[in-house]
């Protein structure tokens, strides 16, 4: 008769391991922090007015459109649509300025929620034939 052979296998006991992983895991969940994306960064809606940043860039301007069609810029105001002309030319002379700087010039855009709707046509119509292409809304 043939005796079978028996080999004997060390087991490994993994139930420990596994129980030191979920420790590990636990352990560095509550002690990590996570950084806050860009989405959950709070931006302010419908405000009208000059940036608060204490060094805003050179080559980005904030203009802001009011309810009743003025555009707003560094303390000017231009009424649309009577003063597109000084509005064009103060937007082209920005242009310039900009570039002889060495600078792409920027213009942020921030309209009231009750501004019409031709005063912001009128407005992109203005930075479009300025030549500025970088136009931003919040």
């Amino acid at each position: 008769m043939r005796r079978r052979r028996t080999t004997d296998s060390p087991e490994i006991p993994i139930a420990p391991m596994i129980d030191c992983v979920f420790l590990m895991l636990v352990y560095f969940m509550t002690t990590s922090s996570l950084q806050k994306s860009e989405a959950d960064l709070a931006c302010p809606a419908g405000q009208a007015g000059v940036l608060s940043d204490p060094l805003p860039a050179v080559d980005e301007q904030q203009l802001a459109l009011t309810a009743a069609g003025a555009v707003l810029w560094n303390g000017s105001s231009f009424e649309l649509p009577s003063a597109h002309a000084a509005l064009l030319a103060r937007l082209q002379a920005f242009r310039a300025t900009c570039l002889a700087a060495g600078s792409d010039p920027s213009l942020r855009v921030t309209p009231e929620a009750r501004a019409p709707h031709q005063a912001l046509v009128t407005l992109l119509d203005a930075i479009t034939a300025s030549g500025i292409e970088a136009v931003h809304f919040p």
